[in-house]
């Protein structure tokens, strides 16, 4: 029986030192094709020659010549680095893989990545958009999350979670104002943050569940909900946020939900795919995402 060393354990730089040596019967030209000096070339030999226990070269003054042993090797060792560049080379050849591309609004993103993170085997391209829309005639993305009404669904659109806001604040800045022992009508007078010019969130939260009229006045402004969502975590003062898209921050405890009600709006978050894809990994993430949540309708 031929005794086989494991893969790990063979001398495969070595191999190829004797390789380029053996073909070139120089230790010099060697060297010049790998990039390393004529010393390294001959230790490299020498530490082969002693882990297969034959000597490999005959050195000569002004020459060298292989051993019978080197002769018999010499075969194998080519056809196998041989075969190693044609793999390599068939690889390069075949097409990269192609990153799925996903467009969502931005203050979506943090909860997509979290889905993302359990669908392994694809690779993935999010783009964060201030757009709440995609046309697959003019865009380049593969899937898209969409923040459209209810009742005005796009076709071919899978629902995900409907909107739900509550208002949110650090932790630092909700103890500092006392905001756990507070009732829900000191909200009018506290420093709010707007994801719109209108104000429209905040206008609509307190028509569901504060009596009070609220008459806007000052507080920050922001053209999304994930800007205002940022300036709360920072302390600046208390944003509505969703508590699905903020679930792990809440949970971890960076964010705090000082006040119970949470409004649950006419708009929702919704996933659709390009209409003629054939990619099955395209289809196999549109599945992960469309079975990671149970839909809020």
């Amino acid at each position: 029986m031929i005794w086989s060393p494991p893969r790990s354990q063979l001398p495969l730089y070595g191999l190829q030192v004797f390789e380029c040596a053996a073909r070139h019967l120089s230790f010099t030209l060697a060297a010049d094709e790998l990039c390393v000096s004529p010393g390294a070339v001959s230790k490299q030999i020498a530490q082969l020659e002693a882990r297969l226990g034959h000597p490999l070269f005959l050195r000569g003054t002004r020459c060298l010549a292989l051993t019978p042993a080197a002769e018999q090797l010499l075969p194998y060792v080519s056809e196998g680095l041989a075969r190693m560049g044609e793999g390599l080379s068939a690889l390069q050849a075949l097409p990269q893989q192609q990153a799925i591309s996903i467009k969502v609004p931005s203050c979506a993103s943090r909860w997509l990545l979290r889905q993302l993170q359990a669908c392994e085997g694809e690779a993935v391209e999010v783009r964060g958009s201030h757009s709440h829309g995609i046309d697959f005639s003019r865009e380049p993305f593969d899937l898209a999350i969409v923040y459209q009404p209810c009742q005005g669904r796009a076709p071919h659109s899978q629902p995900l979670f409907r909107e739900r806001l509550t208002p949110i604040c650090a932790p630092a800045f909700a103890a500092r104002h006392a905001l756990f022992e507070r009732p829900i009508t000191d909200l009018l007078t506290l420093p709010l943050l707007h994801a719109s010019a209108d104000r429209r969130d905040w206008r609509n939260w307190f028509a569901a569940f504060v009596e009070t009229p609220w008459l806007p006045r000052g507080g920050q402004l922001f053209d999304t909900l994930d800007l205002a969502m940022n300036a709360a975590l920072q302390g600046f003062g208390i944003s509505l946020g969703d508590p699905t898209i903020v679930a792990e921050e809440l949970e971890s405890g960076v964010l705090v939900a000082p006040f119970a009600p949470v409004l649950s709006t006419d708009h929702e978050y919704a996933l659709l795919m390009r209409p003629d894809s054939q990619r099955a990994g395209v289809h196999r993430v549109h599945e992960w995402l469309c079975n990671s949540v149970q839909p809020l309708r």
